[in-house]
């Protein structure tokens, strides 16, 4: 190692060094937990807000008796901390976020979030369904993968599964392309989906072949880069032109009508639709969800 090289290592270790120290002498109020699974079940959700006036939960459409959009009230305490009871909640993957005096925001205590396609929530999930639980099984990968759409011409992102042992073998594997819905993005299925806990348990179960899942964004920019609606046939161009290439060019899927599957929810149903139908010679396996 030359001594140019010693240089820049001791700058990048005493910069983080710095770092650290300064983040361990920083004061204020303890941190709070949020989201606090209790034993029977219930879950606390919390935030420190002393001067807020109001303090609203919004739901993200996935809290049994609350309507996607719909709120509920949380409670002050005397030392300026906003709370609600989540009583009883069945296992799953709960999106949320807080409303202070009318400002969407989301939970600062809590690192997990899910995006749609308009805005990000707050996650939190509560176990207890064995095939979506994270369980001591293999576990494969989740990945955000950038690719350049010709079709629109500007750089688009998908989430792609590769199952376990895929790095470290040459198999080829089939692949699943899984489309979300119209309140949705890419990122949605791998978050409140738990896709990937999902696909570790059914392979280890042996309910399920190890696969490749792609996961694309299923919206289309418009001029100003806002939401692009519903505008089904133009993605599946995208699809067939960018997204299902890009794939069979960086991965080793399989050839064949076979081992190539495509499914959606809600406006995915229908793009899996537009696209399977356009190709029945190339997908043996076509779902859709509602």
């Amino acid at each position: 190692m030359n001594q140019k090289i010693r240089l820049q290592l001791l700058g990048i270790a005493a910069s983080l060094l710095t770092s650290s120290v300064c983040f361990a002498q920083f004061g204020g109020p303890p941190p709070l937990q949020s989201p606090d699974l209790t034993d029977d079940g219930d879950v606390v959700l919390r935030l420190r807000a002393a001067e807020a006036q109001s303090v609203r939960l919004t739901s993200g459409g996935d809290i049994p008796g609350l309507a996607p959009g719909t709120g509920a009230d949380l409670a002050r305490n005397a030392d300026g901390i906003w709370e609600i009871t989540l009583e009883a909640l069945e296992p799953g993957a709960f999106r949320y976020n807080f409303n202070v005096d009318g400002v969407a925001t989301l939970d600062p205590s809590n690192r997990l979030t899910s995006e749609s396609n308009n805005n990000a929530w707050s996650l939190f999930y509560v176990p207890g369904r064995a095939f979506m639980d994270t369980q001591r099984v293999p576990h494969g990968a989740v990945s955000e993968v950038t690719y350049y759409s010709n079709t629109l011409g500007q750089h688009r992102r998908m989430h792609v599964y590769t199952p376990p042992g895929y790095e470290s073998n040459r198999g080829r594997y089939p692949v699943f392309y899984l489309l979300h819905g119209a309140g949705d993005s890419d990122n949605s299925w791998s978050t409140v989906g738990r896709a990937g806990f999902v696909m570790d348990n059914l392979i280890a179960a042996g309910d399920a072949v190890p696969m490749i899942v792609v996961m694309p964004h299923g919206h289309l920019p418009t001029v100003d880069g806002g939401p692009g609606g519903m505008r089904i046939a133009e993605f599946g161009g995208e699809f067939a032109a960018d997204i299902k290439p890009h794939i069979e060019a960086n991965y080793r899927v399989r050839d064949g009508r076979g081992d190539t599957a495509i499914a959606g929810l809600s406006m995915g149903g229908a793009q899996s639709l537009e696209i399977s139908m356009a190709g029945l010679n190339e997908y043996g396996y076509v779902g859709v969800f509602s």
